[in-house]
């Protein structure tokens, strides 16, 4: 008994003691600009305002033509569309002595499938194209200039250089300025054109956006939010929708089986039709970004899913935040704070966790469409110590055992541990282009 009472206290009181005796962390100052009450107090406000600032229509400079089988289209893109994606910051044949470069012209769109993996299921990325995407989606990720930054100044963006990075002992600690964009694509019509934010890939197919995740380092553990296209299929299943900002009312619940407990088989996976109104606070920050005409009216069309700041309530209940379209398949227990706490390396620089780990699938309690049939278990709630460090040796001091570094966490950013590839050693020089 006394042994497991010590084990459950040095959970609690590991982690500060360790941090005690770390390296020093450098200091962030607050993001220029942000007043760190907004995202923690008023998150759903915080994260319309990054929705407007990443989605202003990028200079003319950073649009361009694309000609293909004779026909010619013009790219619609927005800011955070003209960042470095993937393939860019993580070369398929990295050379140290060359390291991306941030972009100064029009960047390729290039999508790879929709899911959850690294480079080597990612077979657009490898292939620099996104003819193969098929019609069910593409999906792509951008980073703002600070990200970047910290991604190519700490070499982060190799194997080998996560490696050195890791053997420093030094927490990875991104900019507070720092903005992660993911977007989620499917193909459309040019009569829909209206009713989505859309763009053109090289190969001229056209493309609406139909969810966007967007992560900002304003907070220590970032700030995480997540919007859909108002009419996706099933947009609130599961853990409704929340926006305390941007539209009334402020929560949509998920659709759910009557208590007669006659559930109709069709009840997951549809539109949801219960009508929204903007609110004059988002009106005006639209209006003051300078939004309008069609370019507005495409935006008009997003809603916000919700946004997050903790791993739990303050009862220790774990919160939800998924997105219908990209965790589509483990919805119902989607927490972007614990899935993106795992992003870590072991010593050698590779990823130390696979994306679902051993959790088993969760057949739903319902009827569902055949998509829904059943979801992946996700980690939810606090992160676990043992997922980074194996505690043992109690016999010197039962409250601070042995502590051995098992994994090193990346700062919540997956795509290094996903998308870095390893340097080559032969003596021809390789393109680090992507």
């Amino acid at each position: 008994m006394r042994r497991a009472q010590a084990l459950f206290m040095v959970l609690l009181l590991i982690l500060p003691a360790a941090a005690q005796q770390s390296p020093q962390v450098p200091c962030n100052a607050p993001p220029a600009g942000v007043d760190p009450s907004v995202p923690m107090n008023q998150p759903d406000r915080y994260a319309w305002e990054l929705f407007v600032q990443v989605n202003q229509k990028a200079p003319a400079s950073f649009q361009h033509s694309i000609t293909y089988q004779g026909k010619t289209f013009m790219t619609n893109s927005a800011v955070w569309e003209t960042w470095p994606d993937d393939p860019w910051t993580f070369p398929t044949n990295p050379d140290p002595s060359d390291p991306p470069k941030w972009p100064d012209a029009p960047i390729a769109k290039r999508l790879h499938p929709k899911g959850k993996g690294n480079h080597l299921t990612h077979t657009a990325d490898l292939a620099g194209r996104n003819d193969i995407i098929l019609d069910t989606g593409g999906e792509e990720i951008h980073r703002n200039r600070a990200t970047f930054d910290y991604v190519i100044q700490n070499n982060l963006w190799y194997t080998q250089g996560i490696a050195a990075f890791v053997a420093k002992g030094l927490p990875a600690n991104f900019p507070t300025d720092s903005i992660e964009v993911k977007g989620n694509w499917n193909k459309i019509k040019e009569s829909d054109k209206s009713k989505y934010h859309w763009n053109y890939d090289e190969q001229g197919n056209l493309w609406g956006l139909v969810a966007m995740h967007i992560t900002s380092k304003a907070l220590p553990n970032w700030f995480w939010a997540t919007f859909e296209w108002v009419d996706n299929p099933g947009r609130c299943d599961y853990i409704g929708c929340s926006d305390c900002f941007g539209y009334q009312p402020s929560f949509v619940p998920s659709h759910t089986c009557p208590a007669s407990g006659n559930c109709p088989a069709n009840l997951v996976g549809q539109i949801y039709k219960e009508p929204t109104t903007i609110t004059p606070g988002l009106d005006s920050l639209f209006a003051k970004a300078g939004y309008s005409g069609a370019w507005l009216g495409e935006y008009r069309h997003y809603r916000l899913k919700g946004s997050m700041t903790n791993f739990t309530t303050s009862t220790g209940q774990p919160i939800l935040l998924g997105n219908s379209v990209t965790e589509s398949s483990f919805l119902q227990t989607a927490s972007c704070m614990t899935c993106h706490a795992r992003a870590a390396v072991k010593a050698d620089g590779t990823n130390a966790f696979p994306f679902f780990g051993e959790a088993p699938t969760l057949p739903l309690q319902m009827a569902t469409p055949a998509q829904f049939q059943t979801q992946q278990t996700t980690y939810h709630g606090a992160p676990d110590p043992n997922w980074f460090n194996s505690y043992s040796d109690f016999s010197k001091n039962e409250f601070q055992p042995t502590v051995t570094p098992i994994a090193t966490q990346l700062d919540f950013v997956w795509a290094i541990p996903f998308q870095a590839h390893a340097a080559k050693t032969s003596t021809t020089k390789p393109s680090s282009k992507p």
